[in-house]
C-alpha cells in the first residue's frame, strides 16, 4: 500500500508555545483516520487548508454528491482572477468568462449538484442559449474548466463533454447577422460635417483612410508617426481599462503607408495633442478607456447626419472595400490591414475587388 503525505497548516500562531498544541492536533487526526471516524467538519476552524483532507472524510461519497455546480463556478471565477493577475489571462477574456458564468451558467445550474451533470443536461443547456457558435464556444470554456476541476478533485469520474456532438445542436445556433456595410466617401463627408469636436473628426478620418482597428488607434503614440517617410507604425493595441498589449498576431505588427487624407488628418491632430504621448485623446483630453466611450460620440454623429447606424468598426471595412474598389491588390492590402493572408480579404470583400487590380502601388483616388 502506497502512503500519501499531506502537508497541512494549522491556524495556530507560529510560536514555541503552540508546538505541543499542533502535535496533539496531529495525533487526534491520525487517531480518527485509523478508527475510520475522521470528519473534516471537526477541523475546519483549526486548519488553514482543510480542503486537502476532504476526500478522507468518512462521508465523502455523500458530501461530493451534494456539491452544487454553482459553487464550482465560483471557484473557477477565482482561478480566472488569479490567472489575470499573473498575466496568464487577458482582461478581455476575463470579462467574457465572468459574463458567461454570471449571466448564463450559474443561473441555469444553481440548483444542480455535480453528480447530476451529464451529456444530456449540457446539450439541453446549449439549446437554451440562442447564440452564435462563437458565443456558445466562449460560454462553454468555463463550464469545461469546472468539469476538469471536478474530475481532478474526484467529484466525478467521467467527462460529459466527451459525448457532446455539435451536430445535435447546430439547428439552435443563431447565424450572425453582422455584415460588411462600408460607408461611402459621401457619408463620411456628411458625418464629418456634423462633427463638433476636431479630435473626433481627425480620429474618424484617420480610421477611414488607414483601416486601423480602434484599439490600435487608441494606443497610437506620436513616435509611431513618421511624417517624413509617410509611415504609421502599428505595434500595440489598447484593450479594456487602458491596458496596452502587443497585437494578437505577428501580422498585426506592421507599417501603414500614409494616404494623403490620413496624413492631413494626423497633421491636424498634431496641433491638438502634439505635446502629449498619445495621438488620440477624448474631447476632454483623457485617454479613451474603452471602445464604447467613443461609441457614444459615434452614435450621436450618425443620428445627427441621418445615416443608417453601423458600428465604428465599419470604418475599417470601409477603408478595405474602398481601396479594393480603387483597384488596389489584395496581395498588398492584406498586409497593410494586419491580416495573416489574403483569405479574409477574399472572404469578406470579394464583391469590391476591382478586376484590374495593381500589385505594387497604393492607389487612393
Amino acid at each position: 500500500m502506497v502512503k500519501k503525505r499531506y502537508r497541512i497548516t494549522t491556524t495556530y500562531d507560529a510560536i514555541p508555545a503552540n508546538i505541543n498544541k499542533a502535535a496533539k492536533l496531529l495525533a487526534v487526526i491520525q487517531s480518527d483516520l485509523e478508527r475510520n471516524q475522521f470528519h473534516i467538519a471537526n477541523y475546519q476552524r483549526l486548519l488553514i487548508n482543510p480542503s486537502s483532507l476532504e476526500h478522507l472524510d468518512v462521508n465523502y461519497s455523500v458530501v461530493q454528491k451534494n456539491i452544487n455546480v454553482a459553487e464550482l463556478f465560483t471557484d473557477v471565477l477565482n482561478l480566472y482572477n488569479e490567472m489575470y493577475k499573473s498575466n496568464q489571462l487577458a482582461i478581455g477574456s476575463l470579462h467574457c468568462y465572468k459574463y458567461a458564468i454570471n449571466k448564463h451558467l450559474i443561473p441555469y445550474f444553481e440548483k444542480v449538484t455535480i453528480d447530476k451533470v451529464d451529456t444530456s443536461l449540457i446539450e439541453n443547456f446549449i439549446k437554451t442559449l440562442n447564440c452564435s457558435k462563437k458565443r456558445i464556444t466562449t460560454i462553454l470554456v468555463p463550464f469545461k474548466q469546472v468539469i476538469k476541476m471536478a474530475i481532478k478533485q474526484k467529484l466525478i469520474t467521467i467527462n460529459p463533454f466527451h459525448n457532446i456532438d455539435s451536430n445535435d445542436w447546430k439547428g439552435h445556433i443563431i447565424v450572425s447577422e453582422y455584415k460588411v456595410e462600408p460607408f461611402s466617401t459621401q457619408e463620411i463627408e456628411l458625418i464629418i460635417k456634423h462633427c463638433k469636436h476636431d479630435t473626433i473628426k481627425n480620429f474618424i478620418l484617420t480610421a477611414f483612410w488607414t483601416g486601423m482597428r480602434l484599439g490600435e488607434m487608441f494606443a497610437l503614440t506620436w513616435d509611431d508617426i513618421d511624417f517624413k517617410k509617410e509611415i504609421i507604425s502599428v505595434n500595440k493595441n489598447q484593450t479594456i481599462n487602458r491596458i496596452i498589449k502587443s497585437p494578437k498576431t505577428k501580422a498585426g505588427i506592421r507599417d501603414i503607408e500614409m494616404t494623403p487624407c490620413a496624413k492631413s488628418a494626423l497633421l491636424a491632430q498634431k496641433e491638438i495633442t502634439g505635446s502629449c504621448e498619445r495621438v488620440f485623446l477624448s474631447p476632454r483630453g483623457f485617454i479613451w478607456s474603452k471602445t464604447d466611450m467613443f461609441g457614444r460620440y459615434w452614435r450621436l454623429l450618425l443620428s445627427a447626419a441621418n445615416i443608417k447606424y453601423r458600428n465604428a468598426y465599419q470604418l475599417r471595412h470601409s477603408f478595405i472595400s474602398h481601396m479594393l474598389t480603387l483597384g488596389n491588390s489584395p496581395m498588398v492590402l492584406y498586409r497593410m490591414v494586419g491580416h495573416e493572408n489574403t483569405e479574409m480579404i477574399y472572404k469578406n470583400y470579394a464583391r469590391f475587388i476591382n478586376v484590374g487590380t495593381g500589385v505594387k502601388l497604393l492607389k487612393t483616388t
